[in-house]
């Protein structure tokens, strides 16, 4: 790509560039980082673009491989996908996250996950499926690379350096700072399973389930400095149905999550992207203790 076509593309997608939104003590809005302060954002009269994408994820062989499935599946020409960079789950040790995991799904279940853990993740090694981001990407022609963190100038000059138009968060266990929600000439954009702003926070799938809900939500959503805020880019539903397992919803959340991130993708490619405010009921929860998940089950929930 030509210096004068990239400098004159990267110009014209920062123009369209949503605000970074903090929330005010009383609960207003308001556009922060030097950004636009026009909270209202259409760009329906731009041109088509092709815009550079890197992704931050983390990486396991249960949920996070139907996302990226579905998400190569539907990601046309218009997207071309530089590099995910993969963080250690939950931004911890594989110890604490099996600690984690037993605490969520209880002896039984959790003996039952490492079975299949050892088994895709054996399988995947040999070249017998694809159930890692890293096999999918590769399958793909994608870079993946590992860092402990994001927040680092590193990778911010990295960004800026390589005119990434759009910062895509798949369940990546860090929090943004600014520095890195400022690098992308467009912005950063989350994907969170639950239509926002309720359930915020961690395991929203669980909590949906918690709660009897027949129907989960999945939103693509500009990124804030506080967590699961900003203006939401994409929303949809999807049906709980009749025997669901936390496991199954999981893993429908994530196919749903991958089409969508795609779809949204080209509409900021396309020049057609809306943000809308989050309006409605909002709650924000944090992981699962004992007590919820056997409240949970006593109830008829079922996790896999």
């Amino acid at each position: 790509m030509g210096g004068a076509y990239s400098h004159e593309r990267r110009r014209s997608i920062h123009e369209r560039r949503p605000p970074i939104e903090a929330n005010t003590l009383d609960g207003s809005i308001h556009s922060g980082s030097g950004v636009s302060s026009a909270l209202e954002h259409s760009s329906r009269n731009a041109p088509n673009e092709t815009i550079d994408v890197a992704v931050v994820t983390q990486d396991e062989p249960f949920y996070m491989p139907w996302f990226y499935r579905s998400f190569f599946k539907e990601t046309g020409d218009e997207v071309n996908v530089r590099w995910i960079t993969v963080l250690d789950t939950f931004d911890e040790s594989f110890v604490d996250s099996a600690r984690r995991a037993y605490r969520l799904y209880g002896p039984s279940n959790f003996v039952r996950l490492g079975v299949r853990y050892l088994r895709r993740t054996t399988a995947d090694r040999l070249g017998m499926g694809s159930h890692s981001v890293r096999s999918i990407a590769r399958a793909h022609d994608v870079p993946t690379e590992e860092r402990s963190s994001v927040n680092t100038p590193e990778f911010v000059d990295r960004i800026e350096r390589e005119n990434v138009d759009v910062l895509l968060s798949v369940s990546a266990p860090e929090i943004f700072e600014v520095g890195v929600l400022n690098a992308p000439s467009w912005g950063c954009i989350n994907v969170h399973t639950a239509k926002l702003p309720k359930y915020r926070g961690l395991l929203p799938t669980f909590w949906a389930l918690y709660h009897g809900d027949d129907e989960i939500g999945v939103t693509v959503h500009t990124m804030a400095e506080e967590i699961d805020r900003g203006r939401i880019v994409r929303q949809t539903t999807f049906p709980v149905g009749a025997s669901p397992t936390l496991h199954d919803v999981i893993e429908e959340g994530k196919r749903v999550g991958g089409s969508l991130a795609a779809e949204t993708l080209a509409e900021i490619a396309a020049g057609r992207e809306t943000l809308d405010p989050m309006t409605g009921e909002e709650s924000y929860f944090s992981f699962p203790s004992v007590e919820k998940r056997r409240e949970f089950q006593r109830n008829g929930g079922a996790l896999l």
